[in-house]
């Protein structure tokens, strides 16, 4: 191993496991002027990104600080083009996310696939993720920005369920709320799917029209709920008025999907309140029995039979 290549994986590894004094003597003995040069070799990360990561203010600090120029070095890029802000919120750290951007990070910066730090930050649960969405909020990120699916920072928060961080989107702005995603999921999709019920009651608050909205493939948040397998999410839906006898884009009823999916906890439910025919039939004759009996799934096509399933 060269000199060069020994003090960049030393340096590196300084960083990310928070030892200032190791960096400094690094830094002195090799007279070390742009950190920026030592990066891993596969994914180009530098020290300021190991450091964000793993939130050691102190290195983060020292780097940013005790060096010349360049001033890019606050929002140096990884080969993924990820920067240093991307990092601390990905990984909730609040008193990094709120240093950097004190230090002039650009707030929304876009890594590959298109995704902010806000977005990011929307991917964790708890106090300190809350405290890098309003930090990141606070320096006007855009929360309407979208990733390459076409999803916004709502859909996240839908997604991870946090209902203090869905609130800081919120007030923000409601508006959030009306989002698709590029095949036509809404917020309330996502929430439905991954049986959010409080962030459910409250998107249903805010827009009722979104209720009963279609993807791309013409589920509606009903089907949804009934994909992810939550029943008390399900119930929920059909409290607020959701269409029970919605179907898709290829004739599928909310059972059908239950058969589909081997939900059986929402097959009963279903056929008890006699939401859907049990012989209900979609596109090219299929029936919740065909359905079951095409993702051979045993258990379910029993359960149908016992509701009298013939067909």
């Amino acid at each position: 191993m060269s000199e060069d290549s020994n003090l960049s994986r030393e340096f590196l590894h300084a960083s990310q496991s928070g030892d200032l004094s190791k960096l400094k003597t690094l830094v002195s003995k090799y007279d070390v002027h742009d950190w920026t040069v030592f990066r891993h070799s596969t994914s180009g990360d530098t020290a300021l990104h190991l450091a964000a990561r793993e939130g050691h203010l102190n290195i983060v600090r020292y780097l940013c600080e005790a060096f010349e120029k360049p001033d890019f070095r606050v929002d140096v890029a990884n080969k993924d083009m990820k920067k240093p802000l991307h990092e601390a919120a990905q990984f909730a750290r609040s008193d990094i996310v709120i240093y950097l951007i004190e230090k002039g990070a650009i707030v929304d910066s876009l890594k590959r696939a298109d995704w902010t730090p806000l977005m990011l930050a929307c991917t964790k649960t708890g106090s300190d993720a809350c405290k890098c969405i309003a930090a990141l909020l606070e320096a006007g990120a855009n929360l309407f920005l979208r990733n390459k699916d076409g999803w916004t920072s709502m859909h996240i928060v839908c997604r991870s369920g946090d209902q203090n961080a869905f609130n800081l989107l919120l007030k923000k702005s409601a508006k959030c709320v009306e989002d698709r995603s590029n095949n036509g999921r809404s917020a309330l999709h996502v929430a439905a799917f991954h049986g959010h019920e409080h962030i459910i009651e409250q998107l249903v608050t805010c827009d009722a029209s979104i209720l009963n909205t279609r993807d791309s493939s013409g589920c509606t948040p009903l089907h949804e709920a009934i994909k992810g397998g939550n029943l008390a999410a399900v119930k929920r839906i059909i409290e607020l008025g959701a269409d029970v006898k919605a179907t898709d884009n290829v004739g599928q009823t909310i059972l059908h999907v239950a058969a589909l999916t081997g939900n059986m906890d929402a097959i009963r439910y279903i056929l008890r309140d006699n939401l859907i025919d049990i012989h209900a039939e979609a596109f090219y004759n299929v029936t919740p029995l065909v359905a079951a009996r095409r993702s051979n799934r045993m258990d379910t096509i029993e359960c149908l039979k016992e509701f009298g399933a013939t067909k």
